[in-house]
This record gives C-alpha cells, structure tokens and sequence, in this order.
C-alpha cells in the first residue's frame, strides 16, 4: 500500500502544480492584454499627432 500512497501524493503534487501554471497563464494573459491595450492608445496618439502635423502642412 506505501506505493499507493506515493503515487496518491505523488498525484496531488501535479495537481497542485497544474493548478498554479493555470493561474500563472491566467495572470500572463491578463498582462499581455493590457500590453496590446497600451500599444494601441499609443498607436492611436501617434496616429492623431501625425493627423494634426499633416493638418498643418496642407
């Protein structure tokens, strides 16, 4: 029966693990949304600047 136990704990060690790196992947995707967020506004300032710079010259 020791080996039982062993492969039971053993078992809710991976558990555990496949439990933190869903959570960690949570976390990582939450981060990179907020990235592509940020790279947008900036795209988008930059595009309104740009707009304005073009505005001034015609």
């Amino acid at each position: 029966m020791e080996i039982i136990a062993h492969l039971e704990e053993r078992f809710d060690k991976m558990l555990q693990k496949i439990k933190q790196l869903e959570e960690e992947n949570a976390f990582l995707l939450e981060e990179l949304e907020q990235e592509k967020q940020r790279k947008d506004d900036v795209r988008n300032r930059i595009e309104v600047l740009l707009n304005k710079v073009e505005g001034t010259i015609e």
